[in-house]
């Protein structure tokens, strides 16, 4: 493995990754409608979840705020296989340094991204993988079980 100069900067890092009903980011800060959860109970399988928001808040070193950014996530089975396949959402971001922050601070970054209709074929665990520039800084797991009948 070859290192690239950018392999010895210090990376951003997800200072938290959380599951909801319903996320909204505004003004630095995450609004979590049902939030924290791990498991979603389905009657039956392949089975179609309505909605779900996925909130992160995102920790970029002072030496890189100001530069473009990627950030994407996967859905993932426990298998490894992509949900997404190619529609994997990505979206590009620039951090800047506030005024009046401390030469040297991290500079925190909030996003949101919910999901619509997504399609679990079988029961078992499944994982967002939170990418920034290509590389995973964080899985967010969670499972897709039926529910028992009364």
């Amino acid at each position: 493995m070859e290192f690239q100069a950018d392999d010895l900067l210090p990376a951003p890092e997800i200072d938290f990754a959380i599951l909801a009903d319903g996320v909204h980011a505004s003004n630095g800060k995450i609004y979590v409608l049902g939030g924290g959860w791990d498991t979603i109970f389905v009657q039956q399988f392949p089975a179609r979840h309505h909605t779900l928001g996925l909130g992160l808040r995102i920790r970029v070193p002072w030496t890189r705020t100001d530069e473009q950014l990627t950030l994407s996530v996967d859905l993932v089975d426990e298998d490894g296989k992509s949900l997404f396949g190619e529609r994997t959402p990505v979206q590009n971001f620039k951090v800047a340094r506030p005024p009046g922050l401390p030469d040297g601070s991290d500079v925190g970054f909030v996003r949101t991204m919910t999901f619509n209709g997504l399609v679990f074929p079988k029961p078992g665990g499944f994982a967002f993988r939170v990418l920034i520039d290509g590389h995973e800084r964080d899985r967010v797991r969670f499972r897709v079980l039926a529910r028992k009948p009364r």
